[in-house]
């Protein structure tokens, strides 16, 4: 995956380190020479020395290739307006960094979904948009974690225990908790529990099976 990263602060020179080791393509943009020394030399990714909201920086960054574009800069406004560029580049997935609140709405409404809000930013979350944005991690624990991942329409599956049992589902994955549109309420599953396209499961497991899982419930 080719993703492009505006700011190389704290989040910005963390999340390109997690790609670059996840063996993505990363690009960093950031006005700070002596950042992207620092990024380079450290991750290996590469960095691109100038304002990150600059057309022509955002050409040498190949922006148009982008699969991914990440803005991680330190003001709300700036991160806005790379947002939009990225959208005039048609990136397919725009993730963003939000300090003030008042700008979700305005993030909202050009189009971008996948918002991380500082009071609660763990670069987990990022990778997870990035990587598997089907999954909306809960909370992460040693080598496992929560997520949860929606049924789509034509999915595979009827209950709980003829998931397990299918072919290609991990059989490491616990399937913790289901919450039923039809129902509006949450259900603890057992082994005849039904489910249905739009539910939304609970998976907990190691990052890599519930990934495939998440696959395994989103097709048809």
């Amino acid at each position: 995956m080719y993703v492009v990263i505006a700011g190389g602060g704290l989040i910005g020179r963390g999340l390109a380190q997690r790609l670059v080791d996840n063996r993505h393509d990363v690009v960093v943009i950031e006005s700070n020479q002596e950042v992207c020394e620092q990024i380079y030399a450290r991750s290996g990714a590469v960095t691109i020395n100038g304002n990150a909201t600059n057309l022509d920086i955002l050409e040498n960054a190949k922006m148009d290739r982008a699969d991914v574009a990440v803005a991680a800069m330190r003001d709300d406004a700036d991160n806005l307006a790379f947002a939009l560029l990225a959208k005039h580049f048609q990136v397919p997935q725009v993730v963003v960094r939000m300090h003030n609140p008042r700008y979700e709405a305005v993030y909202k409404s050009i189009g971008v979904a996948n918002i991380a809000r500082t009071t609660d930013l763990l670069i987990d979350q990022i990778m997870v948009n990035i990587e598997s944005p089907e999954l909306r991690k809960v909370i992460g624990f040693g080598e496992l974690e929560i997520d949860i991942v929606n049924v789509s329409e034509g999915a595979a599956v009827s209950d709980v225990a003829s998931l397990a049992a299918q072919k290609g589902f991990p059989a490491e994955i616990v399937v913790t908790c289901i919450y039923s549109d039809e129902k509006e309420a949450f259900v603890v599953p057992r082994g005849k529990t039904t489910m249905a396209p739009g539910d939304r499961l609970f998976l907990c497991g190691r990052p890599r099976d519930i990934k495939k899982a998440a696959r395994f419930l989103r097709k048809a």
